[in-house]
């Protein structure tokens, strides 16, 4: 199959579309248990307002990001990647620079890396087979 798609088969390429097609449904069911899981609290009323202020606005601007990102992947728009990509963004950001605050895991980095190398192998495979 790889060498097909070094040749550019055309078959092979409905086969990438499928993989990425695929890939973005599968990221955005995982984003939408992710926006889930932050936006759950044990006790929404004192839990919420008992995290500091940087916290509350990090976890709504993750709970809708994560939305947002899942409603474009799983129907396969291209500003659901640009909404994951900022959120991936964002979540890096926070928690290599502001870890102090916010914690830092590095599951989660290393989640988001792998995410980002699956994304980025199958879109340049794609492309690969469509100019030859």
């Amino acid at each position: 199959m790889f060498e097909q798609i070094l040749e550019g088969d055309l078959s092979a390429r409905r086969y990438l579309v499928a993989a990425l097609e695929n890939f973005m449904r599968v990221l955005g069911v995982l984003l939408l248990l992710a926006g889930l899981m932050r936006a759950m609290v044990s006790d929404p009323q004192d839990a919420f307002l008992a995290l500091s202020m940087q916290r509350r606005v990090l976890l709504i601007f993750f709970t809708i990001f994560n939305f947002t990102a899942a409603v474009g992947l799983w129907n396969k728009m291209p500003w659901g990647i640009v909404v994951w990509l900022i959120t991936v963004g964002a979540d890096f950001f926070s928690q290599v620079f502001f870890s102090g605050t916010f914690g830092i895991s590095p599951l989660t980095l290393i989640f988001h890396l792998i995410m980002i190398i699956i994304y980025v192998t199958l879109t340049m495979l794609i492309r690969r087979t469509r100019l030859r």
